[in-house]
């Protein structure tokens, strides 16, 4: 009956002559992913800023059983970075900020030679040379827990010595949408999340969306959880202050339809400067997002703007299709969530293509574990990997899952025991072998880890994932 008034709900939100068929196949699709690839979340699907579908998947909060809703809050993580560049090109218009302008010019006291090479275009487009977090060893554990002043944060980073000349190359950077939002700051004079209110969230109506922190008192807000064979953890504690302008917002899934449409209608921008966050620069990256060109088959291919994020326990992926004014935002409180396969997938439902879904032998076989144990499990992901490999994704990467969640979970002879599967249904992958060695390794057989990841070697002598396993066994 709940998934019968759940359907009905999803329906009610098509558009007038919009097929409900397409509606019914997005419903029946993404509640796939939920029971068989344990998608947890909420989903959104417009056009032209009406709203074709939006529903949500699982829990909020387990612990309470709130499920998720079209209303619930969840953090955007890197798909902040869209909301940073708009707020950029706003000062640019306005004539406060210059493009090619460079980080000195507006932030005194920053030091050489960063502040006279790196401009504001190579911060929004990744360009800058600047590295990403696993530049500070340790980052995440030492690091991303405390609460630090924006000032103080960015000293974290700003010696860190470049990765190649500004604008040489694409080089993914958090720390350079950090840096913009502290520059932000220092010429508006106000903090981030008041100029976010006043530019964007307030004109716009999203008032479910804002800025993350864990002091403060938010209604429907999801917990982040991380997948864990076939059950969930809590996701690892982050302060927010570490992810200005980069990765701390929240919204929900009708919000965003609410962004998406001041795009398209120029509300918050003239197209002159607009027209640029959309102007695809190294590795297709405009500013806060990619633009590409997909190719769906021979006869169809489609613009796409889009952007994913990640962060502790959340994950998610909006994509514009502006040729035709599609959305699709698949917003996920449980890591890794398969946000992409989904939005694909709706993507080939919206343009009548066949859809292509596997359903996860991990999180079946994980089941299987949990209720008969392993000797059980094993012999079950062995007949879906001879049986049904047409129904079930049973590629080498769902036995690597299985075995590093084993690993990280401290069941370490349960971990062989796919590791040896692993090497018996692909003897011909040097990740097969890789995969097994860990295996081993965890469960302090150190000889037949070396074995195996002597094996892989000999399959693929460069193979840098066993040869630094090998390196930090020495």
């Amino acid at each position: 009956m709940k998934q019968f008034l759940l359907l009905i709900a999803a329906l009610l939100f098509a558009l007038p002559g919009y097929s409900q068929t397409v509606v019914q196949q997005i419903d029946e699709l993404v509640n796939d992913y939920h029971e068989h690839n344990n998608f947890n979340g909420a989903v959104v699907v417009a056009r032209d800023g009406e709203i074709l579908f939006a529903r949500g998947f699982g829990y909020a909060n387990y612990e309470l059983g709130v499920e998720n809703t079209s209303d619930t809050k969840f953090r955007i993580a890197s798909v902040s970075k869209q909301f940073t560049s708009m707020l950029v090109m706003q000062k640019v218009a306005e004539g406060k900020m210059d493009l090619q302008a460079t980080i000195g010019d507006y932030f005194p006291g920053y030091p050489e030679p960063q502040a006279s090479k790196v401009t504001i275009h190579h911060l929004l487009s990744h360009t800058s040379g600047f590295p990403h977090y696993a530049a500070i060893p340790g980052f995440f554990p030492g690091y991303s827990r405390q609460p630090w002043e924006h000032s103080e944060f960015v000293k974290l980073f700003w010696e860190l010595e470049l990765q190649s000349e500004p604008g040489e190359r694409y080089s993914y950077s958090s720390f350079g949408y950090y840096l913009l939002g502290h520059i932000l700051e220092l010429v508006s004079g106000k903090d981030f999340d008041k100029l976010l209110e006043e530019r964007i969230l307030h004109p716009l109506g999203m008032y479910d969306t804002g800025i993350d922190g864990h002091i403060s008192i938010l209604k429907n807000r999801a917990n982040g959880y991380d997948h864990s064979l076939a059950s969930l953890l809590n996701a690892e504690f982050r302060d927010m202050s570490t992810a200005l302008a980069t990765g701390d917002m929240y919204t929900t899934v009708r919000d965003i339809v609410l962004w998406d449409k001041a795009l398209y209608d120029n509300t918050l921008l003239d197209d002159k400067y607009q027209s640029l966050i959309f102007t695809p620069n190294l590795s297709n990256y405009g500013y806060g997002w990619f633009v590409r060109h997909n190719e769906i088959n021979d006869d169809l291919t489609l613009l796409t703007h889009s952007h994913s994020g990640g962060t502790n326990g959340f994950n998610c992926l909006t994509t514009r299709l502006p040729e035709d004014r599609y959305l699709i935002t698949v917003l996920s409180n449980a890591r890794p969530g398969p946000t992409t396969s989904i939005t694909n997938n709706i993507i080939n439902i919206l343009y009548d293509q066949p859809v292509v879904f596997s359903r996860s032998s991990a999180i079946a076989t994980a089941r299987i574990m949990e209720e008969e144990g392993v000797e059980k499990a094993v012999e079950h992901f062995r007949h879906l990997y001879h049986n049904h490999s047409e129904t079930y994704d049973v590629r080498p990467g769902q036995l690597s899952r299985l075995i590093s969640d084993l690993i990280s979970l401290e069941r370490a002879e349960e971990a062989v025991e796919f590791g040896k599967l692993a090497v018996e249904l692909n003897p011909e992958s040097s990740n097969a072998y890789m995969v097994a060695g860990e295996a081993y390794q965890s469960a302090g057989e150190r000889e037949i880890a070396v074995e195996h990841y002597a094996r892989g070697l000999l399959l693929d002598p460069s193979h840098r994932g066993i040869l630094n396993r090998l390196r930090r066994l020495e």
